[in-house]
């Protein structure tokens, strides 16, 4: 059965909602819906009636994303390790943990986002390893541009809720072709065949947040997971951007080298370099 996800509300809906609207989206923009109003609140269909007063209390929350179940309503967000959220843009939603998005969102969104890096990669067909699977729009993306297979690791279990709960992750557990992995992808690489992927994506956390997804001898895992004449694409920020003096573009440019990559480039709009396996 497709998975289905309950009908998501934003404080931007509510208004709507509240100034009469009777057609909106109620999936974060994938769609639009018809709904009802009544003298005591709004019915979204499947038998799911909001009152006017929890909307009126909805429109003047801060930006997040809210889901309606039994007539309450609940915000997409996970309290654990971290706190993690859904946050709506003007598209796909990203994932904030702890008040950091783990999208760009600056001049872009966070499916168009994902659609550049894998252009920028020359994705078509083929096995994929996406190694911070977070939303999944990067494995979504690359089955929509025919991967046979796609491996995508997620190493936090309330990531995948969320996920769970977004209306634009909706495919990634629909398409079959789509293979979810719960673990730190630096552990899991060395389990997985070597030379058996086409790509690999590697679009890791801060490196405050994940430093030995930046390292020479993950760098090193990955290769070995690549065929020969494979492609890698790896987040990396701005050329300039630092941690702790240190330059993250030129410092992986320099150890994807000594892993076994060549034709190292640095792709400005999507802030990340593409390399060959050796």
């Amino acid at each position: 059965m497709p998975h289905r996800v309950p009908p998501i509300l934003t404080p931007a809906t509510a208004r709507m909602l509240l100034d009469g609207k009777t057609r909106l989206s109620l999936d974060l923009g994938l769609t639009e819906t018809e709904v009802m109003h009544t003298d005591v609140g709004v019915s979204l269909g499947k038998g799911e009636t909001i009152r006017y007063d929890i909307l009126g209390r909805m429109a003047e929350r801060d930006d997040s994303a809210y889901f309606l179940r039994g007539g309450s309503v609940f915000q997409v967000a996970v309290a654990g390790r971290h706190f993690y959220k859904l946050l709506p843009t003007e598209r796909a939603p990203t994932l904030e943990i702890d008040g950091i998005r783990m999208h760009r969102t600056s001049g872009t969104t966070p499916d168009r986002d994902a659609e550049s890096k894998l252009a920028a990669l020359g994705l078509e067909g083929g096995t994929v390893l996406d190694t911070c699977m977070g939303l999944g729009y990067t494995a979504v993306e690359a089955a929509r541009r025919g991967a046979e297979t796609v491996v995508t690791i997620e190493l936090e279990p309330a990531v995948l809720r969320v996920a769970l709960m977004n209306p634009w992750s909706a495919p990634l557990f629909d398409d079959d072709r789509i293979y979810k992995i719960l673990g730190d992808s630096y552990t899991l690489a060395d389990s997985l065949p070597p030379s058996f992927f086409d790509y690999v994506v590697h679009d890791p956390p801060r490196h405050r947040q994940a430093g030995h997804l930046y390292g020479l001898d993950f760098h090193r895992k990955i290769h070995r997971l690549l065929k020969p004449g494979g492609s890698l694409f790896h987040y990396t920020g701005a050329p300039r951007s630092r941690y702790r003096g240190v330059n993250l573009h030129s410092g992986v440019a320099s150890r994807l080298n000594e892993a076994g990559f060549t034709d190292i480039q640095y792709h400005e709009d999507v802030m990340g370099l593409t390399a060959a396996s050796r």
